[in-house]
């Protein structure tokens, strides 16, 4: 028989939680030394549970469990410091990044880098959301082993075509779909963007996003689109 593997305090964020049996929650979290994995919190739906309070997305974790299979047993929890409060918009993008971990990871993998843009997001979604995003965007295709080419030289003055497994090619000044130099630059660089560079980037990384996602489809970004049609109050 196989042995447990056990893991002991090791920082995580719960990603989606649902109910399992009758008192239980089976858990998607993600990690940096396992990544994202299955966990099942025993009892932490009965009445007088303490882990349910602390088994919320966003809310930066220490976990301890057993692990034999593709689910572990959770065996202890605490707070490894105070949630990030967001609301609104920033929320949904939380929830957005939370999805596209759960759909694009596959389970078990070591992730330490992509942890800790992940938990560099948080905080940058309740000042610069869409920065934010774009720069978890790129570490996840990073991650994925997805170039844009990012690492090449690019003129900022220039135009590019980005196509999936050959990267950036130089465009015609007004070529539909193309992106400009200084996006690009913005994107690698994590500097400011301007209006049209915003759109640029986030047309650029849905495309790619979009065609990992293999047809899938986001219930955070269809939220947060209709969010965004809404007339201001």
């Amino acid at each position: 028989m196989r042995d447990r593997q056990r893991i002991e305090l090791e920082p995580a964020y719960v990603l989606h939680a649902r109910p399992f049996g009758d008192t239980s929650l089976l858990l998607e979290v993600f990690t940096p030394h396992h990544g994202r994995l299955g966990l099942v919190a025993k009892g932490a739906r009965a009445p007088k549970s303490k882990k349910r309070a602390l088994l919320q997305v966003l809310q930066p974790l220490l976990l301890s469990w057993q692990q034999r299979g593709e689910l572990g047993t959770l065996t202890a929890l605490e707070a490894a410091s105070s949630p990030v409060a967001l609301a609104g918009e920033s929320l949904f993008c939380a929830w957005y990044a939370n999805e596209l971990l759960m759909k694009l990871l596959p389970r078990g993998d070591e992730r330490a880098a992509l942890f800790v843009a992940y938990a560099n997001l948080l905080p940058r979604l309740t000042h610069d959301p869409e920065a934010g995003l774009r720069a978890f965007e790129c570490a996840l295709l990073q991650e994925l082993g997805v170039g844009l080419g990012l690492d090449e030289e690019i003129d900022p003055t220039a135009r590019y075509t980005y196509h999936a497994g050959q990267g950036l090619h130089p465009a015609a000044p007004h070529e539909p779909g193309s992106i400009a130099g200084a996006t690009l630059i913005a994107l690698r660089d994590d500097s400011p963007y301007s209006d049209t560079a915003k759109l640029e980037a986030r047309q650029l990384l849905r495309s790619v996003l979009r065609e990992l996602l293999g047809g899938r489809s986001l219930e955070s970004a269809q939220l947060l689109r209709e969010l965004r049609a809404l007339p201001s109050p």
